[in-house]
């Protein structure tokens, strides 16, 4: 087996994680078997392939600035407070990509993280969030009272997005890390159904989009954009979904081209 002397790979899940109850219950989350992961069979791919990877969890639908913290609290949990290793690499899937970015700035963690790679990551946020803010966006602090946390989705605002750009510019500019980032896309009937709705919303504001993120956000900055994949949101993460034409037909294939997508990435991380 192949073995590669770059830091650790943590992969940060989105906003609302589907698969936390299932691995919550069975223990399973760093386990060999990530079959029924949020991030599906990536983790064993890249560890097959040399790479040493963990996962990371972090409250579900929580705001970013929590989520940040608990991302922080991971990696010094993983790493031995960084004595195991010096840096490590964050490859971050949606919202994971925002929290990375805040955790980075607000926790001057730009020493201690090598790379920060993001898949469908609402950098520039996304027009469904400021859909369902504008028609429901007055219940969040109620259900926030009765220990229900969705603020995250105030956080992937266009808006708040905007803002926080415009607050880091500099330092993302000028700091060691190395960031990159990945859009996906397909169209409205290949989508996974629970998507076609906010794929229709975000289409009419923004253009191409994976169902819940748009290329242009997901995009982010020219230097940091590396290229827009063949993927909507769940296949994103390496799910196959039954809108797919090979969902029946050629789904593994389908799900390695995913995963052979990440050790692609893995493959061009500093080592230094």
């Amino acid at each position: 087996m192949p073995r590669h002397s770059g830091f650790p790979i943590v992969l940060a899940h989105g906003i609302c994680r589907f698969d936390q109850l299932l691995n919550e219950t069975f223990g399973s989350d760093n386990k060999d078997d990530d079959s029924r992961h949020y991030f599906k069979r990536i983790r064993s791919t890249l560890v097959t392939a040399g790479f040493k990877v963990w996962h990371a969890k972090v409250s579900w639908s929580a705001g970013v600035d929590l989520r940040a913290d608990q991302l922080k609290a991971e990696l010094l949990r993983l790493t031995n407070d960084f004595t195991d290793c010096r840096k490590v690499h964050i490859i971050g899937h949606s919202m994971g990509g925002l929290d990375a970015r805040h955790m980075i700035y607000e926790h001057k963690m730009e020493d201690l993280i090598a790379s920060v790679t993001t898949i469908g990551t609402p950098h520039r946020g996304t027009s469904f969030a400021d859909w369902g803010v504008r028609r429901a966006g007055r219940i969040i602090p109620f259900l926030k009272a009765l220990g229900i946390d969705i603020t995250g989705f105030l956080d992937m605002t266009t808006e708040r997005c905007g803002a926080f750009n415009a607050k880091v510019e500099k330092f993302e500019s000028r700091n060691p890390v190395k960031y990159q980032c990945f859009a996906g896309a397909q169209e409205r009937k290949r989508t996974f159904w629970p998507l076609q709705f906010p794929h229709s919303i975000i289409s009419d504001e923004e253009g191409d989009n994976d169902g819940l993120v748009s290329v242009e956000s997901a995009s982010w900055r020219s230097d940091f954009f590396a290229k827009k994949i063949d993927a909507d949101h769940l296949n994103e993460v390496g799910w196959c979904d039954i809108n797919e034409p090979e969902y029946f037909s050629a789904r593994d294939a389908f799900e390695q081209r995913i995963r052979d997508f990440y050790c692609e990435i893995a493959k061009t991380l500093p080592t230094e």
